[in-house]
């Protein structure tokens, strides 16, 4: 037969084997649990960014358009008239003052050197040619063989040398 004390002994292995069960469990269920939080909180701050995505696309779409009527014609922005004149025509222009100051025919490295101390500057490769081709191509001015130029009397053509 077996002896009570033996049968005391066997059921207190088989409670503190329970307990142990359970405390595995637990334990298990205890990393479960926490792994199942952190899912949850990982999906609601995917779906608060989510939010606020569609948000701020919301908000563009509501957004007044930049532009009343997007396939009306664009008005194209014209220069102020001072600007209007090219080079050639400032250049005749400055020639034009430089000459009638002078009174007296001016070479046109001269005339260039005048222009540029009343501030205009001729933007070319050989500025000099540039005052030349502009003077020849207006009536206002004439060249005086080895004199250099000056204005032509009445608008009378240039001479072509």
């Amino acid at each position: 037969m077996v002896d009570i004390g033996e049968q005391f002994e066997t059921l207190l292995l088989s409670l503190q084997k329970q307990i142990l069960q359970r405390e595995a469990d637990l334990s298990k269920f205890r990393v479960q649990a926490e792994q199942y939080c952190a899912d949850q909180e990982a999906d609601i701050q995917r779906a608060k960014e989510r939010v606020a995505v569609i948000r701020a696309e919301m908000a563009e779409l509501m957004r007044p358009p930049l532009v009343d009527n997007p396939l009306a014609e664009i008005k194209e922005a014209k220069a102020p008239s001072s600007n209007a004149l090219n080079q050639s025509d400032r250049i005749r222009d400055a020639a034009e003052v430089i000459l009638a100051e002078a009174g007296q025919p001016v070479m046109q490295l001269e005339l260039k050197r005048r222009m540029e101390s009343k501030g205009i500057h001729v933007h070319a490769k050989n500025p000099v040619d540039l005052i030349r081709s502009a003077l020849r191509r207006d009536r206002r001015f004439q060249h005086i063989h080895t004199k250099g130029w000056t204005l032509a009397a009445d608008g009378q053509e240039s001479t072509r040398k």
